[in-house]
């Protein structure tokens, strides 16, 4: 009995041991299958900000920003509303999905065969799940300022779809009904690009596309996080953001 016992004992062990090596293959192979997105990047139209912002003048390239959205009359109309005091009464720090694709800060991508991250030096932090789940059930999602983001690979290319993305004053304003889809690929050894369509039922007349171009940031060897309210001379007093004079 107990020799029966020993040999039973014996092959789950082997048994075991055989299925390890077959997953950890099998997730050896997965990760070869990923492309190679090393490194740190930041949108092309936001590489020449410098440490004061853009001279008075400066064409705006941005890929977001440069062109009118096709905004139905009412959500215009809002727009123009909030944004007639949103300047001079409200502070945010951060990004904004889709606003935090092209912002200032350089950021890097952590790749595996379940997920994508994306990972900025202003602390932003995108999920994207690639292991085949769906969105979560109605009852258990809500808006939040990055939504909540699936994909899956084609080739070399990122697909994403994106819902559930809380609406804010930064441009594109659009309404939490809105939906992304992303398709992120290289375009060359130093490059990639984010072709961004988004469809809102609520604030857009018809479906608008982008495409924000990225390049390598070769001066870098490690991402350090910075805070946007670090040094901070803009005080919000009785309501309205001012400037505080330097400190001596």
């Amino acid at each position: 009995m107990r020799r029966s016992i020993a040999l039973l004992f014996a092959a789950a062990v082997l048994a075991a041991g055989v299925a390890s090596a077959q997953s950890a293959a099998e997730r050896t192979k997965a990760f070869a299958k990923l492309p190679d997105w090393r490194g740190f990047w930041i949108a092309k139209s936001r590489d020449n900000l410098g440490l004061s912002g853009r001279a008075p003048g400066f064409k705006n390239d941005s890929a977001l920003t440069s062109s009118p959205l096709p905004y139905t009359s009412e959500w215009a109309a809002q727009v123009a509303e909030r944004r007639k005091t949103a300047s001079t009464t409200t502070k945010e720090c951060g990004f904004p999905f889709p606003f935090v694709m092209e912002n200032p800060w350089v950021f890097q991508f952590l790749l595996t065969p379940e997920e994508t991250a994306m990972i900025w030096g202003g602390r932003e932090v995108r999920h994207v799940y690639t292991d085949g789940r769906a969105h979560p059930r109605p009852e258990d999602l809500w808006a939040t300022p990055w939504g909540d983001s699936i994909g899956h690979w084609e080739g070399d290319t990122l697909v994403i779809d994106t819902i559930a993305v809380q609406s804010t004053r930064f441009p594109p304003s659009l309404s939490e009904q809105a939906h992304f889809t992303e398709r992120i690929r290289m375009t060359g050894p130093d490059t990639f690009e984010d072709q961004l369509t988004i469809e809102d039922p609520v604030a857009l007349t018809k479906p608008w596309k982008a495409t924000i171009p990225y390049e390598r940031v070769k001066e870098l060897d490690r991402m350090v996080h910075g805070l946007c309210d670090e040094n901070d001379r803009n005080p919000v007093v009785d309501g309205k953001i001012v400037v505080a004079p330097a400190e001596k």
